[in-house]
């Protein structure tokens, strides 16, 4: 009930790896299918959790477009920015570290 009201969400799940060191993506699941549930006409989701490249187009954007009836681009935009701060890093801190953005659409970037 109280994302209803939201028209941008931020992913930023967990991803580990298992024992066999591949990512385990139950969390971004979970998270695309509960926003899969509530996104309208006009939303941007931007996904900060570490996934490997085309991870949010072919994993997260289909349960978002099953989930909602939307279609990406047309209903609801999508964004990705890497996670760039390392826990515990007192050298690199949000105000200097770079931060790296792409979206969907010129517009979602």
């Amino acid at each position: 009930a109280a994302l209803a009201g939201c028209n941008f969400y931020v992913v930023t799940v967990p991803t580990p790896i298992d024992d066999s060191k591949r990512p385990v993506l139950t969390p971004l699941e979970l998270a695309s299918e509960t926003l899969g549930a509530i996104i309208k006409r006009g939303d941007v989701i931007v996904y900060e959790s570490t996934v490997y490249p085309g991870a949010t187009e072919e994993f997260c954007v289909p349960i978002l477009e099953t989930g909602s009836g939307l279609k990406m681009n047309e209903d609801f935009f999508v964004g990705y920015s890497p996670e760039r701060i390392n826990p515990g890093d007192k050298e690199h801190r949000l105000p200097t570290i770079l931060k790296v953005t792409s979206g969907s659409t010129p517009e979602a970037a």
